[in-house]
């Protein structure tokens, strides 16, 4: 007999469509883009958490970004396979702890690949502030790690509406660097030291529509605080070669 309040099987999807795509701690177009998310759950109580999702891209424009499409209809197509356990530390307290693989494909870009990585996740679930962080470790068909460490707060305005605060920050290897922004200073064997690269602080809202749809807004503000990266950008005089960028989003999602 199923646990009292045990749910094994959730659904969660939403489709939305943001100014901007920022991804790794870089700005891959500056123009308007559309997303898709589908994410099934499966939920064994006590042995943990079974995660399987699908991210999609679709380009709205072709002038915020210089890659070569061939298509613009879910030109990336990412998909994600987790597992998580939680801790309870007290009440009111929880460690989510996560391990996945995730495969981002680039089916819509003129020689796009496959880039694959492992990813580590911690989540601190408590009354107050959330502190989280997660890690990539790329390999395949570059080498590099990637780390994302934010704080996160979300307040009730009213009985159907949401505020969440979200500061994070991106860091990376120098092969991180390296891969994004190629040679330091265009020479050849030059490295970055690594480390910071942005900063980037989200507000957004959710509005309970009816049961299980929502319905939310975010604005956000993405900058550069590494002078390494900063200078790096500022030199390729791209379309999506930006410091500094505003951003927002509408959308609407749906859970089971």
């Amino acid at each position: 007999m199923e646990p009292a309040g045990h749910k094994w099987l959730s659904f969660h999807a939403f489709a939305d469509v943001e100014t901007a795509y920022i991804c790794r701690g870089y700005v891959w177009d500056s123009r308007p883009y559309s997303a898709q998310y589908v994410d099934t759950v499966v939920d064994f109580d006590k042995f943990g958490r079974a995660e399987a999702s699908i991210w999609t891209m679709t380009a709205l424009s072709t002038e915020g970004h210089s890659a070569r499409m061939i298509r613009y209809a879910y030109a990336e197509i990412d998909y994600l396979l987790r597992y998580y356990y939680d801790l309870e530390i007290a009440e009111g307290w929880r460690l989510q702890n996560g391990v996945g693989r995730q495969w981002a494909t680039n089916p819509g870009y003129r020689g796009g690949h496959t880039l694959t990585d492992w990813q580590v996740l911690q989540v601190l679930h408590n009354p107050w502030i959330t502190p989280y962080w997660r890690l990539r470790v790329i390999t395949k068909p570059i080498e590099e790690l990637f780390w994302c460490i934010g704080l996160k707060r979300s307040f009730a305005l009213m009985d159907d509406l949401t505020l969440t605060l979200d500061l994070s920050g991106d860091l990376g290897d120098s092969r991180h660097y390296a891969n994004l922004y190629g040679p330091r200073g265009g020479k050849p064997g030059a490295h970055y030291f690594g480390g910071l690269q942005d900063l980037m602080f989200v507000m957004r809202l959710d509005y309970s529509l009816v049961e299980h749809v929502n319905l939310f807004a975010f604005v956000g503000q993405f900058c550069l605080v590494s002078s390494e990266a900063r200078d790096a950008v500022q030199s390729m005089h791209l379309p999506e070669s930006k410091c500094d960028l505003t951003f927002g989003g509408v959308g609407v999602a749906v859970d089971f």
